[in-house]
């Protein structure tokens, strides 16, 4: 080989050849960045102060007693109907509800409000890996959260029963298995809330406005016809719930979904919510003067 030749060889600039192996790296570095902000940022002091409260409340009312001196938790079968009440409506419909929107629509939002956006839109990265990394970071930082509220508070119940009733239940296998059903719905309630807030944040200057109205809509879910509760997340998610609840008196009676038709719901409106997030990033103009 001549001197021009090695020459003309030296010239030769490499080309990444992009591809699931690039994507994937991407994908990862993007997910570890993004994780670290949605959870240590300021933004998530809302989310830990939120986790707290129903964390504080079990624990404060597994150590009080009644009028006869008696737990406030009258028996285990007891402890854990209540824990399914306040599971449902201030873990649920309070905690994660509120925490997931604070999260996720503060991840494309928050970048544009801080005026940092660009550093990722001007990358030559997939918008279908920005989004996933940025989901899946959410994700993550919401269900390690709202997990551990969901599992420190299943676990305050037995403060008044001692060590004696949590072993006997771990070894018969109640505890576990109500335990894993809660933080499994906790992680379908953190994707779909996750997923549809998310496309809300790029969707709406101000999410604050639909933030409310899903909320509403929401909390009427028990008195709305069948044919519109099919239209609400927690429709589908109080039909998972280990232990059915008495619906209120003026409630619709509506049978819950299967346990696949409430799993692939959920399933289904992420993957909606996160192409429709898709879509609107490949949309984004980023003009700051307009924010």
């Amino acid at each position: 080989m001549n001197t021009r030749e090695l020459t003309a060889q030296s010239m030769k600039v490499p080309q990444l050849i992009p591809g699931f192996s690039l994507w994937f790296r991407q994908l990862m570095a993007i997910t570890r960045i993004e994780f670290v902000k949605a959870l240590l940022s300021r933004r998530a002091l809302s989310c830990y102060g939120l986790a707290l409260i129903p964390v504080l409340l079990l624990t404060i009312s597994g150590f009080q007693k009644n009028d006869e001196d008696l737990p406030v938790f009258e028996t285990i079968e007891n402890a854990r109907q209540i824990y399914a009440y306040v599971y449902s409506t201030l873990i649920l419909g309070g905690v994660i509800f509120l925490g997931s929107a604070a999260i996720f629509t503060s991840l494309f939002r928050g970048e544009i409000l801080d005026r940092s956006i660009h550093y990722y839109v001007l990358t030559p990265v997939r918008r279908e890996v920005l989004v996933t990394a940025k989901f899946l970071a959410g994700l993550a930082s919401a269900f390690i959260l709202f997990g551990l509220c969901a599992g420190i508070c299943f676990l305050a119940l037995y403060i008044p029963f001692g060590i004696e009733q949590i072993i006997s239940d771990l070894s018969n296998g109640i505890a576990m298995q109500q335990l894993e059903q809660y933080l499994g719905l906790t992680l379908l309630a953190c994707m779909g809330y996750g997923a549809v807030f998310m496309a809300t944040g790029l969707l709406f200057r101000n999410p604050l406005i639909p933030v409310v109205v899903i909320a509403g809509w929401e909390l009427i879910h028990f008195i709305l016809p069948p044919a519109l509760k099919v239209f609400s997340i927690i429709y589908y998610l109080k039909g998972l719930l280990p232990i059915p609840l008495d619906e209120r008196p003026l409630a619709v009676l509506v049978a819950p979904p299967p346990v696949w038709i409430s799993i692939s719901g959920m399933l289904g409106l992420c993957l909606l919510a996160l192409g429709v997030t898709i879509i609107l990033l490949k949309r984004l103009e980023v003009r700051y003067t307009d924010e």
